[in-house]
């Protein structure tokens, strides 16, 4: 099953016995002078954007495990 856009899906596979993630993140842009400017701009912005959404995720299952409510992993 995919997950909607800027959803992350956090699921169990019992057959190979390991949590996997799958994640549509939502589109970035980047600007530059030039194509080459543009494109590391990119890259630094779907950077940011992959490290605050995985620290936010992270975040949120430290709270859930803190309640005994989160999954091992």
């Amino acid at each position: 099953m995919m997950p909607s856009d800027n959803e992350m899906l956090i699921e169990y596979d019992k057959e190979i016995q390991s949590y996997y993630v799958a994640w549509r993140p939502v589109t970035a842009v980047g600007l530059g002078k030039t194509e080459k400017g543009a494109l590391e701009e990119l890259r630094k912005t779907a950077h940011y954007g992959i490290d605050t959404m995985v620290d936010l995720k992270l975040k949120e299952i430290v709270r859930k495990e803190g309640n005994g409510h989160g999954k091992q992993g």
